[in-house]
């Protein structure tokens, strides 16, 4: 009888002990469980996004070359936006960005340096070429314009040069996607120049359809980007990626991934990127409104559906969960779809360089 007792009692404890452990692994998300993280206000149409230790900042592009071609697009004359909400979905701030004149196009691409408070920034894309740098601490100053396009790309807004996603270096340099088709590189210093070019990166529609997103691996070797709608590989969208040398050569560029055409279905149109602390990557499908994710050789392993997907286009880590915009490019617009995503995919991403900048 003692026996049974102690043993009962052995039960009951190691009952208790698993508890917590079974309550914990049941209450994780399953992979590929979506849910809205925080709605978008006017003007809407999220296109970048940025995790900061207690902030998210979600970047707009309401003007829209393709938004109505009766009406020759939607020019965005309200100017865009920075919001800012805290970790649970709140928004906490909004910072207003006059828009270039008569721009059709709006804000995507979004940095962090490694600065502390207070000189702390954001670092804006543009995609009229030009970067701007938000103070984040405090009331802080306007805006302030940190590159833009040179001479002879200056003027012409996103018709000459459309500056997309933005990615930093350990030393400082900012490595920009360009749809038209080129790779800038802005130094600490604000000076932007071509870094590479290259008739494969051309888009399907060649004033369109280029590179787009953009990120650094985690060796810190190489520059990953996507393009939207190839031309060296028509209807297909592309990951490519490039040594991050001074000066990288055609004979450098590498295919990662292709996403060819499926019949009957809508093309897929690479968007942002991501890494994931293991080496996998994920990039947004905007047409099927997928998720990709890649392993570190590029090989598909997965998709992310979700009937709340439109558009998906910047894409960010938080904790185990992608941050996903939701660019509602589609027209006539739905504000109702003016989202931010959150998606569960089970591991973390990968730091982003973060340098002390002057």
């Amino acid at each position: 009888m003692k026996l049974r007792v102690i043993a009962a009692l052995g039960a009951m404890a190691l009952g208790q002990s698993l508890m917590p452990a079974l309550a914990s692994e049941s209450a994780r998300p399953a992979i590929g469980a979506t849910s809205i993280f925080a709605t978008v206000p006017f003007p809407g149409h999220p296109f970048g996004v940025a995790v900061d230790h207690a902030r998210i900042y979600i970047s707009t592009s309401r003007g829209d070359f393709f938004a109505s071609p009766q009406t020759g697009g939607q020019l965005n004359s309200d100017g865009e936006r920075v919001f800012a909400y805290d970790l649970a979905g709140k928004l906490v701030k909004t910072t207003s960005i006059a828009t270039m004149p008569n721009s059709d196009m709006g804000l995507f691409g979004l940095a962090l340096d490694g600065n502390p408070t207070p000189t702390h920034k954001l670092y804006v894309a543009d995609m009229n070429g030009r970067i701007l740098r938000l103070a984040l601490d405090g009331d802080g100053p306007a805006p302030e314009l940190f590159a833009q396009a040179p001479p002879p790309f200056s003027g012409l807004g996103w018709h000459a040069t459309m500056w997309n996603d933005l990615v930093f270096d350990p030393a400082g340099n900012l490595y920009m996607t360009d749809d038209k088709p080129r790779l800038w590189r802005v130094t600490p210093d604000g000076q932007a120049s071509v870094w590479f070019t290259d008739p494969a990166l051309l888009g399907l529609f060649g004033f369109a359809g280029g590179p787009l997103g953009g990120r650094i691996d985690p060796s810190g070797k190489y520059l990953y980007f996507t393009i939207t709608i190839s031309a060296a590989f028509p209807f297909e969208s592309v990951v490519y990626r490039l040594p991050l040398v001074d000066h990288p050569t055609a004979a450098d560029l590498q295919v990662v991934h292709r996403f060819p055409a499926v019949p009957n279905q809508p093309l897929p149109q690479a968007t942002g990127l991501a890494f994931s602390a293991s080496g996998n990557m994920y990039v947004g499908l905007i047409g099927p409104n997928q998720i990709a994710e890649l392993d570190p050789a590029g090989n598909e392993i997965r998709r992310f559906s979700s009937p709340l997907f439109d558009s998906p286009w910047g894409i960010a880590f938080v904790g185990e969960s992608l941050l996903v915009s939701n660019a509602d490019i589609q027209f006539p617009e739905s504000p109702n779809r003016w989202n931010v995503l959150k998606v569960f995919v089970g591991e973390t991403g990968l730091a982003l360089n973060r340098p002390k900048t002057r």
